[in-house]
C-alpha cells in the first residue's frame, strides 16, 4: 500500500514538474554598442523586465515558471536566480550606463533583451547632432525606474538641473546620462531601395524602381502606424539619394528590431521574360567572412565584440565571433520564412515565388539586426511591370510584409492582432 501510494505520488510529481515549462537557455550576441540576450522558454508566460541602481542590474520576472536550465552570458554580465511562489527571478548585473530595450517572441517563445551601452561622448555627439541640425527633439516612449541616488550623484544631478533651465535640449541628454531607460516599442525600418540620382532599374515603359520601392514602403509604414504598437522609419520618404552603408546606420542608431529592404529585380537583356518574388537573407559566405574580420582584426573586433575584444583566448573570441554573427543569421531567416510565407499566402496568385536566397547584399549586413531584401517581382517583364506600378498589388505587398512582421512578434494567432486591410 506504501508502495502504490509512493509510486503515485511520484507521478504526481512528474506531472506537476512536467505542467510547468522551463527557461531552457539563454544564449547572446555581442555587436557594436549593444548586447542582446535572448532567453528561451518551453512555453509562453507573463513575464516583467525593469532596473535598480547601486548596484546597476537588470531584472526579468516570469512568472509560474520555477525551472531555469543553463544560461550563458557574456563575461561583464553576472547573473543570480531566484525562486519566489509567483516564479523566477533572473538578476543581471551590469555596471555600465545603459539604455535597454526588450520585447517578446512566440514560436518559439522567447524574451529578447538589448542592453545598449552609453557614454558620455555619446552623449556630446548626440548634442552635437541636435544643434547642428537644429530639428525639434520629441523624448520617446519610455518607463523610467526611480531609484534613491548616492550623495555624489545627487549633486551631480543638481548641477544638471541648472544647466537644464539654461538649455532645454540638455534635458534629454542629462536624463539618460542618469537613468537607464527601458524601451518597448518595436522599431522597424524600412528601406525603399535607391533614389534620387540612383533610380534602380529601368522596366518596361520606363517604369523606374524606385518609384515602385518608396510607393511600397510607404504602404508598409502605413500600416505599422495605424498599428501603434510599432514605430516605423523610413531610410527615405521621398526621391533622394542615400548611400547604402547610410541605411545600415540608420537601422543601428535607431535601434531596430527589424531591417527591411525592399527592392524589384530586373533581367533586362539575358532573359526579359524573367518572373518571380524573392527574399534574401544574408550568405553563410559573407557570414563567414564577417566572423574571419572580427579575428583578424583588432579594431573590427573591438567595433563588434566591445570590451570582450579585449580577451586573449582566441578560442573564446572565436565563440564570441560566432555568437555575434549567428544570432543574426539566425533571426534574419526565421524573419525570412516568414515573410516568404505571407507573400506566397496574399500575392501567391499573381506572381511566381522563387523562395529564399542568400546574397552578400551591403544593406543586410546590420550587425544585430535581423535584416532581409526582398525582390517583389521583375520590373522588366511586361506582366509583372504593370502589377508593379498597380497601387493595389503594392498594398498587397506592404500587407504581406506588415504580416510577417506582427507574426514574427505575436506568434501563430498574429491574424487577431492585425488592423483592417481596407
Amino acid at each position: 500500500m506504501f508502495q502504490r501510494s509512493l509510486i503515485g505520488f511520484s507521478v504526481f510529481l512528474l506531472l506537476v514538474i512536467f505542467a510547468f515549462g522551463e527557461i531552457r537557455e539563454s544564449t547572446y550576441g555581442i555587436y557594436d554598442g549593444k548586447i542582446r540576450i535572448v532567453f528561451s522558454l518551453t512555453e509562453g508566460r507573463d513575464f516583467k523586465v525593469f532596473t535598480l541602481n547601486d548596484p546597476q542590474r537588470i531584472v526579468v520576472d516570469v512568472y509560474g515558471e520555477y525551472r531555469v536550465g543553463r544560461l550563458q552570458l557574456p563575461v561583464d554580465v553576472k547573473y543570480k536566480v531566484g525562486k519566489h511562489p509567483w516564479g523566477t527571478r533572473i538578476v543581471l548585473y551590469y555596471n555600465r550606463n545603459f539604455s535597454l530595450k526588450y520585447f517578446y517572441l512566440r514560436d518559439p517563445y522567447r524574451i529578447v533583451l538589448d542592453i545598449y551601452r552609453e557614454s558620455n561622448e555619446l552623449y556630446a555627439e548626440i548634442l552635437q547632432i541636435i544643434g547642428e541640425d537644429g530639428r525639434k527633439v520629441t523624448e520617446p516612449k519610455v518607463v523610467v525606474v526611480e531609484e534613491n541616488k548616492p550623495p555624489q550623484v545627487k549633486n551631480e544631478r543638481k548641477v544638471a538641473e541648472e544647466k537644464v533651465k539654461e538649455d532645454p535640449i540638455a534635458s534629454l541628454i542629462e536624463k539618460a546620462r542618469f537613468q537607464p531607460v527601458i524601451y518597448e516599442d518595436k522599431v522597424i525600418v524600412v528601406d525603399a531601395g535607391h533614389g534620387g540620382k540612383d533610380p534602380g532599374a529601368i522596366g518596361y515603359g520606363g517604369l523606374r524602381e524606385k518609384w515602385v520601392n518608396l510607393a511600397i514602403a510607404k504602404k508598409v509604414a502605413q500600416f505599422l502606424q495605424e498599428d501603434e504598437r510599432f514605430k516605423v522609419i523610413l531610410t527615405r520618404d521621398g526621391d533622394y539619394f542615400i548611400p547604402l552603408h547610410k541605411r545600415a546606420e540608420i537601422a543601428l542608431k535607431n535601434k531596430a528590431d527589424l531591417f527591411i529592404s525592399i527592392h524589384s529585380d530586373a533581367a533586362p537583356h539575358k532573359n526579359p521574360r524573367a518572373k518571380g518574388t524573392q527574399v534574401f537573407a544574408l550568405s553563410y559566405q559573407r557570414a563567414a567572412e564577417k566572423k574571419e574580420q572580427i579575428l583578424s582584426s583588432r579594431r573590427y573586433a573591438k567595433l563588434v565584440l566591445g570590451d570582450a575584444a579585449d580577451i586573449r583566448s582566441g578560442v573564446v573570441k572565436k565563440v564570441l565571433a560566432d555568437l555575434a554573427i549567428d544570432v543574426t543569421l539566425t533571426e534574419s531567416v526565421y524573419f525570412a520564412r516568414l515573410l516568404s510565407n505571407e507573400l506566397k499566402n496574399v500575392i501567391g496568385e499573381d506572381v511566381y515565388f522563387k523562395g529564399i536566397n542568400r546574397a552578400g547584399f551591403a544593406v543586410l549586413k546590420t550587425p544585430g539586426i535581423p535584416s532581409v531584401l526582398v525582390e517583389t517581382g521583375f520590373i522588366t517583364n511586361p506582366s509583372e511591370a504593370n502589377k508593379l506600378k498597380d497601387p493595389e498589388f503594392q498594398r498587397k505587398v506592404a500587407w504581406s510584409i506588415y504580416r510577417a512582421i506582427v507574426r514574427y512578434f505575436y506568434g501563430e494567432d498574429f491574424g487577431q492582432k492585425l488592423v483592417k486591410y481596407e
